[in-house]
C-alpha cells in the first residue's frame, strides 16, 4: 500500500479543520525521530484500558482516519532509516490512581491494578497494535500513567539516537500528544503534531458530554494550545520534510 493510499481517510478529521493556513511553511530542524503514543490494545486498539470510554474512543478513532496515518508515518520513517519510538501505558502500575478526574476514574473502571507484564491481561493491553507494522529495530518504551516522558526512559532513548525533532502521533489528541509537547519543549525538544495522525477523544463519561465536545477541543487545541507549543501540520506535510 502507498503513502497516497494510507494517508487518504474515508472521513474527515475533524482536527484537520482548524489548522492554519500557512501551516506548511517549515523547515525540519536536525535529526527527527516519530513517536507513536498509546497506540496499543488495551488503549487506541481494542480498548480494554477504558471499557467506558472504548466504544466513543473507537468509533472516533475509525472515524479519524488516524491509524493508517500513523502507520503512513511509521512506514515513511523506517525507508530513511531514521527513530521510531511506540510510547505505551501502564494504566495503573502502583494500584493507585489520583482522586480527581474522569480520566483516572475511567482507569479504576478499568480495574486494571493487576501486576504489569506477568499478567495476561495487562501484557497484551501493552502490546502495540498490530496496524502499525512494528519491526525489531523500532523502539518500545512504557509510561505511566498520561505523559510519554514520565518514568518512560523516553529521553535516553532520544538521546542515544541524537534527535532534534518529535513528530507526535497517537491517542488522544488532547491528553497524551499535546501533554508529550508540553513536557518536550520543556526538555529542549522541537515538536511537531501531525493532527490527522490523532484525535481529539473527551472521556465519554465526562459529566455534561455532548457529541460537539470533541469538535469544541479539537478547535480549542490545533488553533490555540497546540500552537504555542509546537509546529501543528498533517501526515503528508510531514513525510514531505523527511
Amino acid at each position: 500500500m502507498s503513502d497516497a493510499d494510507r494517508t487518504r481517510s474515508t472521513k474527515f478529521n475533524i482536527s484537520m479543520k482548524y489548522l492554519r493556513p500557512d501551516h506548511k511553511d517549515w523547515k525540519m530542524e536536525g535529526k527527527p525521530a516519530l513517536c507513536v503514543l498509546h497506540m496499543q490494545r488495551g488503549l487506541a486498539g481494542e480498548g480494554m484500558f477504558i471499557p467506558n470510554w472504548g466504544p466513543h474512543a473507537a468509533k472516533g478513532i475509525a472515524d479519524s482516519g488516524m491509524v493508517p496515518k500513523c502507520r503512513a508515518l511509521a512506514d515513511a520513517f523506517r525507508r530513511k532509516n531514521l527513530p521510531i519510538i511506540f510510547v505505551n501505558a501502564i494504566p495503573n502500575p502502583v494500584r493507585k490512581v489520583p482522586a480527581y478526574g474522569d480520566l483516572f476514574r475511567e482507569i479504576e473502571a478499568a480495574q486494571v491494578n493487576r501486576p504489569y507484564f506477568t499478567d495476561d491481561f495487562i501484557r497484551r493491553g501493552l502490546e502495540v497494535m498490530p496496524e502499525m507494522g512494528q519491526v525489531p529495530s523500532d523502539e518500545v518504551v512504557y509510561n505511566w500513567l498520561i505523559g510519554s516522558f514520565t518514568n518512560s526512559g523516553l529521553d535516553a532513548v532520544l538521546r542515544k539516537h541524537q534527535v532534534s525533532t518529535l513528530i507526535l502521533a497517537g491517542f488522544a489528541q488532547q491528553s497524551v500528544v499535546y501533554s508529550t509537547a508540553v513536557v518536550a519543549g520543556d526538555l529542549w525538544y522541537n515538536c511537531v503534531i501531525p493532527v490527522d495522525a490523532s484525535y481529539c477523544c473527551v472521556p465519554a463519561i465526562t459529566p455534561g458530554y455532548h457529541e460537539k465536545l470533541d469538535d469544541i477541543v479539537s478547535e480549542a487545541l490545533v488553533r490555540v494550545m497546540a500552537q504555542s507549543i509546537a509546529q501543528v501540520t498533517d501526515t503528508a506535510d510531514v513525510i514531505a520534510h523527511l
